[in-house]
């Protein structure tokens, strides 16, 4: 149709010529316009892109509370971090229809059907300590190294129980296992009472208020589970959950053998002191001993502005970072829920850190635990990721789902950038 029309136009204007000579120039389309739509750029020339809006910032997010509950960094040298944030239930899920919420920084739940409220990652050796406020009748509980599903406390956890005084296993006491001791005193109803907790191997130890409540030695074999804060009968309260893991430590001793050396280029010193400085990138550093549930802690120090950095784990050995990526960069964009590069504690390319809670020239504590698919963070001891991976399972977790075993890697990514990584442990996840 284009080519008739072309056609009937061009014979149209040499009949006029032929008539009356030389006419004005027209200018003849190579296509008909239709009216309503734009007209076909020439060809080669390419319209550009535009440039995506950012996301809207999560308004349920309150950054300076967040700031605030950091903790010290001598408690965060010692490995402690929080499992409630004070705002939200990030990392927790329930197991049964309960009125789980938050409110004034508390867990709080009143009615509903009996179940718990978990961590999504398991936990195995570590210490731990919250705060509980019950009602007289109240029959509630923390749960240790526990599953979902409980068929038999004597067998399938640790009950910390939190229950009157005529219940068999009153507040303090591992059900099915240890009555509490008679030295303590019975916390009072609607009253705040402390509840602490060491899980060392086979030894379980149980304090209420600072008066030790049972001392357990377990044949059963449990290792490793998550922990559960339990809804059974009468409201019941929960804050200030801290937990500290319990591993082995490859830093601040570094043994040069322990690691291959540097990939990329990247310089790595071991300092006296037995850190690891690396200077410049792209490139990294691999420990050796491979590793699949884990839960990693480390500090790092960033020596110059705008670091970008990493750990990755559950690396393809040898090989060049084919592994997940926690990051470690301090940079965000006028407010600290817009990161620059996902934000420290990030899940790269995964999943993105609630805030940036770490800051430039100060060392910067992080938790990884990788649990199957599922993975958690903390910065500052402040949980930031708690996310699953649902992609199909490939050898490479760039490409897809990777529970195998893999290498763990320290990374410098810049030509600038000097990162000093001073303490490194692992408590791994049977």
């Amino acid at each position: 149709m284009a080519r008739d029309i072309r056609s009937l136009i061009k014979s149209s204007l040499l009949g006029l010529m032929a008539l009356s000579g030389p006419v004005l120039s027209i200018s003849v389309p190579s296509a008909p316009r239709v009216f309503g739509q734009e007209a076909t750029k020439p060809q080669g020339q390419k319209t550009p892109a535009p440039k995506p809006a950012e996301a809207p910032l999560d308004d349920s997010v309150n950054v300076e509370a967040l700031l605030e509950a950091r903790l010290p960094a001598e408690e965060l040298d010692l490995g402690w971090i929080r499992l409630f944030d004070g705002q939200s239930l990030l990392g927790w899920k329930a197991s049964s229809q309960v009125d789980w919420k938050v409110d004034n920084g508390e867990i709080v739940a009143k009615e509903g059907q009996a179940g718990f409220l978990l961590t999504e990652v398991r936990f195995s050796d570590y210490e731990i300590e919250l705060e509980f406020q019950a009602d007289e009748k109240t029959n509630s509980g923390l749960f240790l190294r526990t599953s979902e599903s409980v068929k038999d406390p004597a067998k399938d956890c640790y009950e910390i129980n939190i229950a009157p005084v005529d219940n068999p296993f009153p507040t303090g006491s591992i059900v099915g296992r240890a009555k509490v001791s008679e030295q303590v005193t019975a916390p009072e109803a609607g009253q705040w009472h402390s509840l602490h907790a060491l899980v060392d191997q086979d030894h379980i130890q149980v304090w209420v208020n600072g008066q030790q409540a049972a001392d357990y030695k377990d044949t059963t074999g449990l290792t490793a589970g998550q922990i559960g804060l339990q809804f059974k009968e009468g409201p019941i309260r929960f804050r200030n959950i801290r937990l500290r893991p319990i591993g082995y430590s490859v830093l601040p001793k570094a043994e040069k053998s322990d690691w291959n050396e540097p990939a990329g280029t990247i310089e790595a010193s071991f300092t006296h002191t037995g850190t690891i400085k690396l200077k410049g990138g792209r490139g990294h550093i691999e420990l050796l001993q491979p590793h699949a549930n884990l839960c990693l802690q480390a500090t790092a120090l960033t020596l110059t502005e705008n670091v970008n950095s990493g750990i990755f784990f559950r690396c393809i050995p040898g090989e060049d970072m084919n592994g997940y990526e926690c990051q470690i960069h301090h940079g965000f964009k006028e407010d600290r829920r817009r990161a620059v590069d996902a934000g420290s504690g990030s899940i790269f390319r995964r999943q993105n850190a609630k805030a940036v809670l770490s800051d430039e020239g100060k060392p910067v504590h992080i938790t990884i635990i990788a649990d199957g698919p599922t993975m958690a963070t903390w910065v500052e001891g402040v949980p930031v990721v708690a996310w699953t991976d649902t992609r199909a399972p490939n050898e490479n977790p760039r490409k897809g789902l990777r529970t195998e075993a893999g290498t763990i890697m320290l990374q410098g990514h810049d030509p600038g950038s000097e990162v000093e990584f001073t303490a490194l442990s692992i408590c791994p996840l049977p």
